[in-house]
């Protein structure tokens, strides 16, 4: 629930209320709409929204929030195409003053000319994100990933590191997502990211890309006097377990005597990663957060408060005392109207304990393809790097085969060349695979003062079936200093009947940085 003070929550509740909807539209020209009450058609305004998009409780959803209206206006339906919409609710306190609650920041994608108004749809900040992933690598913890993902969208990121981490262990995790996972949006890729947290993402008020999880607490109650309709299941959803299936295993957590639900996770892509220790921690993290959900199913109509959002936990007391907690899973809210809540969940009672046969034969089917599918290793550089005259690390990718096969290596480097005095300087690519470097392969380029471009090309010739390989990209500059941005590098290992996941062998590696070294002279008398 958006932060609102009692002040609010008590008008907000009050048989009558004072309110009004205010805000902007900035159009591409740069011109800007103010928006008020007159404006908008009566009865017109609606935002919808949602954090579960099937009919039960899952994580990892990522929807797209959308809000419509009718607004009186004599431009061009054109005009409003991709326009900044920024609305607001305000409502007036015992007193006089007035409270404002964010509704939003969106992007007009529809608008359709009626007789006296433009009929608008606009989308939130996760339309960005339905842009087309290139494939790049996306690596680092949670937070990392997703400030490359908030980056790579022109988006800015909503939480700090510590906020992250203290979503689920899990975020701690380092992880990478790549072309083999086959995801093909921004949107599939924070999705991951957010199913690994336990969570769903969205944008904040202020369209700011953030991961929030369900409520645990109830930031409502309300009564039979604060809801227009309810409909209350007649069951609990409790979850018992979970088992997250992946290519090379299923894990599971809880389980044993108890009898509520399973939540079986079929796809999960940065669960493919990592040695079975590592995965099994993931299931026990995400198990942890699910065991903490119970909840019951509802659908309320209630005069609207668009201070509530999806993922919140809101109390139902009853006439007979009890008083079930419903999470919001589906959000409508209306101007002056109704506003639907939503609460999805599986009946326990009907649970159809299959034994997963259609998950294990698509497992199968899946598997034996990958023989024959080509499979890319994807790596770029998400600090700044610096290339004097000791060697720098530039490039680092770790690859396997399921059978015998041959792969290749391409890269593009974007650099800075900063030579000493007016000569070119040299740049020196070193190879080393499995930490051993190729001896008799040693590119190197002279570069003039300026921006260039580096391509390269390694091949190998032979790659054994079930063994994985570790190819490391290193820099040697003499005669001045090469400079590399953050994302500026982007490489790729790729072949034929390569494993789309490499599971992590458990080396670590580290780099320690020494402070230069001061020798004084030291003289010695010899007699």
């Amino acid at each position: 629930m958006y932060p609102v003070s009692e002040r609010y929550k008590t008008a907000i509740r009050a048989r009558a209320r004072t309110d009004r909807v205010a805000g902007t539209l900035t159009l591409t020209d740069g011109t800007v709409l103010a928006l008020g009450v007159q404006d908008f058609m009566s009865g017109s305004l609606t935002l919808d929204n949602q954090c579960v998009t099937g009919e039960e409780l899952a994580f990892g959803c990522v929807y797209l929030g959308q809000a419509a209206f009718s607004l009186r206006t004599s431009l061009s339906r054109y005009a409003f195409y991709g326009a900044k919409l920024v609305l607001r609710y305000e409502l007036q306190l015992p007193g006089g003053s007035w409270e404002a609650v964010p509704l939003g920041v969106y992007t007009v994608a529809e608008a359709e000319r009626k007789a006296l108004y433009v009929s608008i749809k606009a989308y939130d900040n996760i339309l960005p994100l339905q842009s087309r992933w290139d494939g790049t690598a996306i690596q680092g913890n949670a937070c990392e990933m997703l400030a490359q993902i908030a980056d790579g969208c022109g988006l800015e990121l909503g939480q700090t590191a510590e906020e992250i981490a203290a979503l689920n262990p899990n975020a701690a995790l380092a992880c990478q997502l790549s072309a083999a996972d086959g995801l093909t949006t921004w949107r599939d890729c924070v999705a991951a990211i957010a199913q690994l947290l336990g969570g769903f993402g969205t944008v904040d008020r202020a369209g700011r890309l953030v991961i929030r999880q369900f409520a645990k607490t109830s930031c409502v109650s309300l009564g039979a006097d604060a809801r227009s309709e309810a409909g209350v299941s007649d069951f609990r959803c409790h979850y018992a377990a979970l088992t997250v299936a992946t290519q090379s295993g299923s894990y599971a957590a809880g389980g044993g005597q108890d009898t509520g639900l399973t939540m079986a996770i079929a796809d999960m892509p940065l669960a493919e990663k990592g040695l079975p220790d590592t995965r099994q921690g993931i299931t026990d993290n995400l198990f942890a957060e699910l065991r903490q959900l119970d909840y019951t199913p509802a659908t309320v109509t209630m005069p609207g408060d668009p201070a509530l959002e999806p993922g919140d936990r809101v109390a139902l007391p009853q006439a007979d005392g009890t008083a079930p907690e419903m999470l919001v899973t589906h959000f409508v809210w209306h101007y002056h109207g109704r506003q639907t809540l939503k609460s999805v969940g599986r009946n326990p009672y009907l649970t159809n304990n299959s034994d997963g046969t259609t998950e294990k034969l698509l497992r199968k089917v899946q598997n034996s393809a990958e023989s024959k599918r080509l499979v890319y290793y994807s790596f770029t550089n998400t600090a700044a790097l610096t290339v004097r005259t000791a060697e720098t690390p530039a490039v680092s990718i770790a690859f396997a085969a399921v059978e015998d096969t041959s792969a290749m290596f391409l890269a593009q480097l974007l650099l800075t060349a900063e030579p000493e005095g007016g000569d070119p300087l040299t740049l020196e690519v070193r190879y080393y695979v499995n930490e051993v470097r190729v001896e008799n392969f040693t590119p190197q380029q002279r570069l003039l003062a300026g921006a260039h471009t580096l391509a390269l090309f390694y091949p190998f010739a032979s790659v054994e079936a079930n063994a994985a390989k570790r190819l490391s990209v290193r820099l040697v500059c003499t005669g001045g200093t090469v400079k590399i941005a953050p994302y500026s590098i982007k490489a790729t290992v790729t072949g034929q009947g390569m494993a789309s996941e490499l599971p992590w062998d458990g080396t670590l590696q580290f780099e320690e940085l020494l402070m230069p070294l001061q020798l004084t002279e030291r003289k010695v008398i010899l007699e």
